[in-house]
């Protein structure tokens, strides 16, 4: 069943009570440029889906309620005007041909019921079909991490003295930061051996500066990866990064609400 109302920017997918098997998925799914949460507060998250409805949870009935009590919170999930557009999967270890038949037909969750012991590959294989049929990814391609407070450094050299950059948002496809006045390259040069610090962890990788624009009263540096330069580890290290710094945001997002 697909859902309606998917924004540009693509839907948030929430794992609530996670089984482990989930820990080793949504690296998978992070390489299919899903954006995914793994969240244990039930309560605050649907506090939080009632003013993001724009997104996807997926509950674990085999921890953190007894199931009757999943039930209830599923269908009253479903049920409030606030959070009805909200897209509910299930996910479970033991499940049943009759829970099946519960989720999928009497209460009709849209994005399925999902037993995890089949393992990492098949569950992720799965999920990815889901999350494509419910158009998750919305219209981008891929998932861009805020890390304007997360010390992310970008150094390079242009020819004459080394340039430092604070990057203020990063994704496998390139990353926007803040060059000096006077330090900008032309737009469609080569940036050679660039050094990236993803708070410890370098990444060395060759660019194309592509220009600047003005945002909020100050000129923002776009400059995009060349694809040759990036291979699957360096990827999965932009990747795991930026779940690391999605995921503690949206853990101080559900301390407030």
């Amino acid at each position: 069943m697909r859902m309606t109302g998917t924004g540009d920017f693509g839907k948030k997918v929430f794992f609530l009570h996670p089984p482990g098997v989930i820990n080793d998925v949504a690296g998978i799914l992070a390489r299919s440029e899903f954006e995914t949460y793994l969240v244990k507060d039930h309560a605050r998250l649907r506090r939080w889906l009632a003013k993001h409805p724009e997104s996807i949870v997926f509950v674990n009935l085999d921890e953190g309620l007894p199931e009757p009590q999943w039930e209830a919170w599923v269908r009253g999930l479903m049920g409030d005007e606030a959070t009805r557009l909200v897209g509910v999967g299930v996910v479970t270890l033991t499940g049943s041909p009759e829970l099946s038949e519960k989720y999928l037909i009497d209460i009709g969750v849209a994005c399925g019921f999902v037993v995890v012991k089949v393992g990492v590959a098949k569950t992720a294989e799965i999920l990815v079909k889901t999350l494509e049929a419910n158009e998750a990814r919305g219209k981008r391609k891929f998932v861009r991490v805020p890390c304007a407070d997360s010390g992310v450094e970008l150094n390079f050299s242009d020819g004459e003295k080394s340039v430092k950059a604070a990057v203020l948002d990063l994704s496998v496809a390139g990353l926007t930061c803040r060059l000096e006045e006077g330090r900008r390259p032309a737009p469609r040069t080569l940036l050679r051996g660039m050094h990236l610090s993803l708070k410890g962890v370098p990444l060395f990788a060759d660019g194309i500066y592509v220009g600047s624009r003005e945002e909020a009263g100050a000129a923002t540096d776009l400059v995009m990866f060349d694809p040759r330069s990036l291979d699957d580890d360096k990827k999965d290290k932009i990747r795991s990064f930026g779940r690391k710094v999605l995921q503690a945001r949206m853990d101080e997002e559900l301390a407030a609400v």
